[in-house]
């Protein structure tokens, strides 16, 4: 989990660098730690990239791991209208991740899952 306390102060860095405010900065971290974490716990990888460039008034975000292949856009979203002891395990990390982002996109390359997120700046 080092791996999450690092990402933290990427994300800080980010959001410094990008003028965030105080709640998009605080978005941003959950997306990164949420990411990283899913990476950490689940995926078996024993690398993680992490990424960040400005391209036209969008932030984007970008994970690669050399863990076992995962798309977590096929992953559905949670019912949350069912009771928490009545819900799937997991799931949870993915659905913050598509709320606080603009958009989300996977590919699978060279032997890495490669997650990009983006956030429109200045919303």
């Amino acid at each position: 989990m080092g791996e999450v306390r690092r990402a933290r102060a990427f994300a800080l860095s980010i959001a410094d660098d990008a003028g965030l405010s105080e709640r998009q900065a605080q978005n941003l971290h959950l997306v990164v730690e949420e990411a990283v974490a899913n990476i950490v716990n689940y995926s078996g990888a024993t690398m993680i990239e992490l990424c960040a460039w400005q391209e036209d008034g969008r932030l984007y975000v970008s994970f690669a791991d050399d863990g076992i292949p995962f798309d977590p856009t096929r992953h559905p979203e949670p019912d949350l209208t069912l009771p928490v002891a009545m819900r799937a395990i997991g799931g949870l990390g993915i659905h913050y991740i598509r709320k606080l982002t603009d958009g989300m996109a996977y590919r699978r390359q060279d032997g890495k899952n490669i997650l990009t997120v983006c956030k429109t700046l200045g919303v």
